[in-house]
């Protein structure tokens, strides 16, 4: 009988894997990872189908500069990989401690502004080619 109390209670509690998340932009840690503050939990997020250069790589500091200055402190709308976006069925809704989404500072897809600022490419493992654009530094990735 405790079993199965506790089975219960585990899958009533259990959170759900994809989710929407609306809230402010409190820190950027390259040019597809944040951290924003959505109600009153700390969400890191790493941008879905897009990928931008980690630290001690050619080109962090450019492409993380161009992510802080397009949204950090401001509100943005993320929907967790699930949710309906560009990587669902490509991406886990996860990866480590990070969720996997897709964000929009209004209307604005930020990947998509990140790949056009020519600071990040187009993941087509993850993003099925919809962040393509014609980018010889790209192409080589």
């Amino acid at each position: 009988m405790k079993r199965l109390v506790f089975a219960l209670l585990a899958s009533v509690s259990s959170p759900v894997t994809a989710a929407d998340y609306l809230g402010k932009v409190l820190a950027v840690s390259d040019g597809d990872t944040f951290t924003m503050k959505s109600g009153s939990a700390t969400v890191r997020v790493r941008v879905c189908g897009i990928d931008a250069p980690e630290r001690g790589q050619p080109g962090y500091g450019q492409a993380a500069g161009v992510l802080s200055n397009m949204i950090e402190g401001k509100m943005v709308h993320c929907l967790q990989v699930g949710e309906g976006t560009p990587c669902d069925g490509r991406s886990k809704p996860m990866s480590r401690d990070r969720i996997v989404a897709q964000c929009f500072l209004g209307d604005l897809d930020i990947a998509e502004a990140m790949v056009k600022s020519r600071t990040a490419c187009d993941w087509p493992k993850f993003s099925g080619d919809r962040y393509k654009i014609d980018d010889a530094a790209c192409s080589r990735r």
